[in-house]
This record gives C-alpha cells, structure tokens and sequence, in this order.
C-alpha cells in the first residue's frame, strides 16, 4: 500500500486516508456480483481521489465499521450484551 498527498481534498470519500493495515482474520463470503464491481469501483475511486491503492478486504472492512458504529441500535444491543456476558 502506497501513500500519496490527495489530489483534490474536496473531493474525499467517506474512507478516510490510511497509514497501516491491523492483523486480520480470513472470512471467506460470496457477495453478488453487483455488490462486487461495486467495491472495484470504489477501490478505484479512492485510488484516483487519493493516490493510495487499498486492498478490497480493506474498504470492506471499513465499510462494516463505519455501518456498524452508525448502528445505534447494534451499538445498544453490544453495550447491553457485553454488560450481561460480563456478569456471569
């Protein structure tokens, strides 16, 4: 992964620009093919935008991040089960 100052700041996508990759886990998933050229899409996007080239595994994560914390009922059920799992 490659790092460049971006070409046009006003045009900036969600995905913030990245410094490093965390460890990761292998999930293997089928996506529909529209969902697919979809993130190629993207990842070409953020590319010319930014300059930096990013993995798919890594918009795809990002994307579950940004989705799950705008969640607020996920993030109340998380808070609420973590509360629960840790008193037993």
């Amino acid at each position: 992964m490659t790092q460049k100052t971006p070409r046009n700041p006003s045009n900036r996508l969600l995905l913030p620009i990245v410094k490093r990759e965390p460890e990761k886990t292998k999930l293997p998933v089928q996506l529909a093919q529209e969902i697919h050229a979809d993130l190629l899409a993207y990842q070409r996007a953020y590319q010319e935008m930014n300059g930096v080239e990013l993995s798919l595994d890594f918009i795809i994560e990002h994307v579950l991040i940004q989705h799950m914390k705008r969640d607020k009922a996920f993030q109340t059920w998380k808070a609420t089960a973590l509360k629960a799992a840790g008193s037993n």
